[in-house]
């Protein structure tokens, strides 16, 4: 991607199934021992990451793959546990998942930038948990609309998209996967399914 900014596509479709949203809070127990665990060796990742790039200007390959399949997975559990996803997560398998969250490749990022991304990030990352409590709020009303109708609202389901992908774009920009700020405004109209 040309822009250098991150995209969430959410094709999903309005109606679930009842018994996995049930059981979405016990379900979701392995994807988060996963996340923990892999979260282990993403945090001196960052930190790898950004010495390489105050050097070269640049993510390596391998750090870029890293850590935007870590990014990927992370946002398709959270789609998936929010009640905006009806596709149970699969960390091998994330570019197949219609939740689909897409990086641009490797782009050259200014030194000075990346240099202090931390104190440049923290007003995204206010708006990001305050983003968070929105997203918990629209989760949980349609966890119970999902349960009494067999479906989500369109409007639910875009509150939701519309904060995690604000929460995906403020990660990779901290993760040093975009030199790109996070926008509030998404880049198109988002699609919603019917």
């Amino acid at each position: 991607m040309a822009d250098g900014r991150v995209r969430v596509e959410a094709g999903e479709p309005l109606l679930r199934r009842r018994l996995p949203v049930l059981l979405r809070a016990v379900l979701v127990i392995p994807h988060y021992i996963v996340l923990s665990i892999w979260s282990l060796v993403v945090v001196p990742a960052v930190a790898v990451a950004w010495l390489a790039l105050l050097i070269e200007g640049r993510l390596p390959a391998f750090l870029h793959r890293f850590l935007g399949a870590f990014l990927r997975y992370q946002g398709q559990v959270a789609a998936w546990f929010d009640v905006l996803s009806t596709r149970y997560p699969d960390p091998l398998h994330t570019g197949e998942h219609p939740f689909r969250i897409e990086l641009p490749d490797r782009p050259r990022q200014p030194r000075l930038v990346t240099m202090f991304r931390l104190p440049l990030a923290l007003p995204a990352l206010v708006l990001t948990s305050a983003f968070s409590v929105v997203l918990s709020l629209a989760a949980v009303a349609a966890w119970f609309v999902a349960l009494a109708l067999g479906r989500t609202t369109a409007g639910l389901l875009e509150l939701g998209t519309f904060c995690l992908r604000y929460q995906l774009e403020t990660q990779a920009y901290v993760m040093l996967l975009t030199a790109r700020y996070p926008a509030l405004a998404p880049e198109v109209a988002p699609h919603v399914p019917q």
